[in-house]
């Protein structure tokens, strides 16, 4: 009886020390590992796995997943939904009016998600097989100059960094680092010695890992994670 008392204290303590919280991509004890999305007509089931990690597992398991449900809220806050099932592996969502019916296509428009998540799976009602969406493409690291380039766009859209709309965009000289910024305000994409990762930096403390592939001599900018739901359309 001592024993499992110790064993229950002792997860106690640590589940306060690492609470379950999204923070930066290098310390997130909250990570999302995929979203499966089942279109039905005009709703859908979205089942969300992610990994807390053994001691936040443990808690949940214990003490029951009420820590989980904010974390939830927030990420998908874009959306009308019923909680169907939550526990330390996953939750199930019956999502409403995500879709609309258009001239025989019902269709999904891309919403913004309260967080990055590693890989989306779309079902249709017209396809046996799951579409996968993951590796992003973003931009090319040699065009990136211009409020309406593709660059631009990411941070916008996909960030949340309306700033950017209006900031200047600077190359450094050796062709390494990308500079947006305002007088308030910057990000900075910054690539590695390899040019096969870089690192993008914003001055609220927000770091992102983003993937570098080259062909024929250009760098193309992929992200590691999805930022919002993909625009989908199927035959009813």
């Amino acid at each position: 009886m001592k024993k499992s008392i110790m064993v229950i204290f002792i997860i106690l303590v640590f589940a306060s020390i690492l609470p379950i919280s999204e923070g930066t991509p290098a310390n997130r004890a909250f990570e999302i590992t995929s979203l499966t999305i089942n279109f039905d007509k005009t709703d859908a089931t979205f089942i969300v796995n992610y990994d807390l990690g053994k001691i936040p597992k443990m808690y949940i398991l214990l003490f029951g997943s009420k820590n989980i449900e904010p974390k939830i809220r927030n990420i998908f806050s874009n959306f009308d939904y019923d909680i169907v099932k939550m526990n330390q592996d996953k939750t199930i969502l019956n999502v409403k009016n995500i879709s609309r019916l258009e001239k025989g296509f019902y269709l999904h428009d891309s919403r913004r998600l309260g967080a990055s998540i590693n890989t989306i799976i779309v079902y249709t009602t017209d396809s046996l097989r799951p579409t996968e969406y993951s590796n992003k493409y973003l931009f090319t690291w040699d065009n990136v100059i211009g409020n309406e380039s593709l660059l631009i766009r990411f941070l916008k859209y996909d960030l949340d960094i309306s700033w950017a709309q209006n900031a200047k965009i600077l190359k450094a000289d050796d062709d390494k680092t990308i500079r947006v910024f305002t007088d308030e305000n910057s990000v900075e994409i910054v690539l590695d010695k390899d040019k096969d990762k870089a690192l993008l930096k914003i001055s609220d403390g927000r770091t992102y890992d983003l993937q570098v592939r080259e062909d024929k001599g250009k760098l193309y900018i992929y992200s590691t994670s999805q930022y919002s739901t993909p625009d989908i359309y199927y035959r009813s």
